[in-house]
């Protein structure tokens, strides 16, 4: 704990400390955090972090209130529609109403806070990936008052959404990083069943991995990030306009979070003194010792990506050998003794008056480090003559100064005593006057986070689907090369198209003006809409302004959104229908709905097994598609693999990556969007499913592989080949 730890309270800026125990969040709070962020022991992203029960969680709050702190709980998961229940028990719980605010992935799980519990703030979590301010203000309109944007952003980035929309803006400062864009990651699910989603992350970013063609064909760590550290650019990310400073860590023990919280507390402080902004040697060494990965690096803040970034030949960690002392004295038991050594003490002053034939009296006064401070006075029974044995003003001292493991801490000299000589008062009685008078101190100093709370009305402001309700059954296409378009046009020219419901062309197959024509002479001589399947990502300067000419030309009918920027973006567009893909996670009705504002129709998650799949689709009026075929993109990712271990082409193309058990799995480099797709190594592919439409997704298949495969599921049978049947018999955890 730092002496300045409890310096000052800016309501502008928030340092944001993790707790995956109790004991870390006691170390959080004792170190100088303005706030911390945990979770219940379900709806939480990190499910083996240590995590907290009711009883826990209602304890912390308690103790972050009374230190003027604030809590915020992360309900960051997907939910299934099934366990709608238990999160309504939850909520019912009061526990959601108690903090401060709910860190949420879900739109499903949005919503239902929102209607239900409408004083409650929402922040949207990183895992929505939101890169744009036209996405952060579409999660405006859904009752969301502050936005955890992607951890890709630049600081220009950062200040176009804070700029343009007002939010307030919470970013990671410190701490491990995804290779992938939070919340596109299906790595960890499709190789064992552990769901990012779901906080069970397997973590196969940190395993070994070579590319294929590589003059150095040596086993590699080209998915492992270093660890985020930005001490030294803290004052560019303020004045980028970030009010929250978050630091990474539910897996990691109490000294990592008191450590790295300290030193972030003192940098806070200097640049909000406005003296001179310079970082100490020493505490980037003190901080490279805290359980770091490979090493430390400025995170995506001042770069697009690089192979700086990535630790390359290795993925252990480092960390600190300094053990922590874990004793204490316990000379009450008013509260358990479970990390609250990192508290500082409040100090309280006592003034008892014990005459007799009249009511015991003890007032008490504390005063918090930050200026906060509170009174309080209580009465107990009539002070009677002694017959025996007498209390002392020593019984008396001794009582009041029996604080233990409470936030409190008096001495004589804070302890004045009026006593009638010959009087007597139970020594019980006293420790209950103790007691209830420092019941009522809690309770005055309890930071009312409600006073500080802006609760949006979000009546009216969602908008209204009055777009013509799409085909409900059929097969669609996806394509990303000119050849697999003519693979389709082959295979379908002259036949019965009715069945066909669109064919989706991947965003970078029209920078070619050679494709354009293509796709174009297609939509000429077909009656098959064609969709635009937009970037995974959107970010600053990949806007999509310059597709929208082929909507007017009547050369696309529709998009496949996959990001909120883009779902933002052409919900106003008239005559342009929406699909939004299953990166834009619709796991329950509730989150269906949501989408139904802004688009014709959804795309079922890859993580749903059958079951769930039917459950969600008996659920809803709107067009549902789902892949039966196709590669699973694994990550999507800023950073590139041929950056890292070749070098850069800037130009598309794909390259192979080889995991330690030799097997390989695509990776396209969309070098007009710079970023990197991992796809899952061989096809997911399933039985048609009635009533819907069922998607075919083509990537590395050339012209004759797309002709033999569109045959086969015209025919209505399936492709014998190596292949997974992905979630569909084995829902997730």
């Amino acid at each position: 704990m730092t002496d300045n730890g409890f310096s000052k309270i800016n309501k502008n800026i928030e340092l944001l400390a993790p707790a995956g125990s109790k004991e870390s969040f006691y170390a959080g709070i004792g170190a100088g955090a303005d706030a911390v962020y945990l979770a219940y022991e379900k709806f939480g992203a990190r499910a083996y972090a240590g995590n907290f029960s009711l009883e826990d969680i209602t304890e912390c709050i308690d103790i972050a209130h009374l230190y003027g702190k604030k809590v915020y709980l992360t309900v960051n998961t997907l939910v299934k529609e099934k366990e709608f229940d238990e999160l309504s028990e939850f909520a019912q719980s009061g526990i959601p109403s108690m903090s401060d605010g709910l860190i949420i992935q879900d739109l499903g799980v949005a919503s239902f806070f929102r209607d239900n519990y409408p004083l409650i703030p929402l922040h949207a979590s990183t895992q929505m990936s939101v890169t744009g301010a036209k996405g952060a203000a579409l999660l405006q309109t859904l009752g969301f008052s502050r936005i955890v944007p992607a951890r890709e952003l630049s600081f220009e980035e950062i200040k176009d959404i804070h700029d343009k929309t007002g939010l307030e803006i919470e970013c990671f400062i410190h701490g491990a990083m995804c290779y992938s864009y939070s919340g596109q990651c299906l790595f960890s699910s499709v190789l064992g069943g552990r769901s990012g989603n779901r906080g069970r992350c397997a973590q196969p970013c940190r395993l070994s991995y070579r590319i294929q063609g590589s003059s150095k064909d040596t086993e590699t760590y080209p998915l492992s990030l270093k660890d985020m550290c930005t001490l030294e650019i803290l004052p560019n990310i303020l004045d980028s306009g970030v009010c929250s400073l978050k630091v990474e860590g539910r897996m990691k023990p109490a000294e990592y979070v008191e450590g790295v919280i300290s030193v972030y507390r003192k940098y806070i402080d200097l640049y909000l003194s406005g003296e001179e902004y310079a970082v100490d040697k020493n505490d980037l060494k003190k901080l490279s010792e805290l359980y770091v990965r490979g090493d430390l690096s400025h995170g995506y803040y001042d770069r697009h990506n690089s192979r700086d970034m990535v630790t390359v030949t290795s993925h252990g960690y480092n960390r600190s050998d300094k053990d922590t002392d874990k004793n204490t004295d316990k000379n009450d038991t008013d509260t358990a003794d479970d990390g609250s050594r990192y508290l500082p003490k409040i100090k309280v002053s006592f003034s008892a008056e014990f005459k007799i034939g009249k009511e015991a009296l003890i007032t008490a006064y504390a005063s918090a480090e930050d200026g906060r401070d509170a009174a309080a006075s209580v009465k107990g029974d009539i002070v009677q003559s002694a017959v025996k044995a007498s209390v002392s003003e020593d019984d008396i001292r001794k009582s009041l100064k029996k604080l233990g493991n409470t936030p409190f801490i008096t001495n004589d000299e804070l302890i004045s005593v009026e006593i009638e000589e010959g009087c007597f008062y139970s020594l019980k009685g006293i420790n209950e006057l103790r007691r209830s008078v420092l019941s009522q101190i809690r309770n005055k100093l309890k930071f009312d986070s409600a006073k500080n709370t802006e609760v949006y009305d979000c009546s009216g402001l969602r908008p209204v689907n009055t777009k013509t309700l799409l085909l409900k059954n059929g097969i669609s296409f996806l394509i990303r090369t000119a050849d697999q378009l003519r693979a389709i046009d082959s295979v379908l020219s002259g036949s019965d198209q009715e069945g066909i419901s669109r064919v989706y062309i991947e965003e970078s197959l029209f920078s070619d003006a050679d494709n354009t024509e293509i796709i174009r002479h297609f939509t000429d001589t077909s009656n098959i809409p064609v969709y635009l399947a937009s970037s995974f990502i959107r970010r600053i300067g990949d806007r999509p302004e310059r597709l929208r000419e082929y909507f007017s030309e009547g050369l696309l009918s529709g998009v496949l959104v996959r990001n909120l920027e883009d779902l933002a973006s052409f919900s106003d567009a008239e005559d342009v229908n929406i699909i939004s893909d299953f990166g834009l996670y619709s796991w329950n009705s509730r989150a269906v709905d949501e989408l139904c504002g802004y688009a014709d129709g959804c795309t079922l998650p890859l993580e749903l097994s059958n079951s769930e799949c039917r459950n969600l689709v008996a659920s809803t009026d709107m067009h549902v598609e789902k892949v039966i075929y196709g590669r699973a993109p694994l990550m999507i990712s800023a950073n590139c693999i041929r950056k890292t271990l070749k070098s850069c082409t800037k130009k598309s193309g794909f390259e192979t990556i080889i995991d330690r058990k030799g097997i390989s799995f695509p990776v396209y480099a969309d070098c007009e969007h710079c970023l990197n797709v991992i796809y899952n190594s061989v096809p997911l592919i399933l039985k048609k499913v009635p009533g819907i439409c069922n998607r075919i997704e083509f990537t590395t298949e050339s012209r004759d592989e797309c002709e033999k495969l569109i045959g086969i599921y015209l025919s209505g049978n399936i492709p014998d080949m190596p292949h997974t049947s992905g979630w569909a018999e084995r829902p997730v955890m």
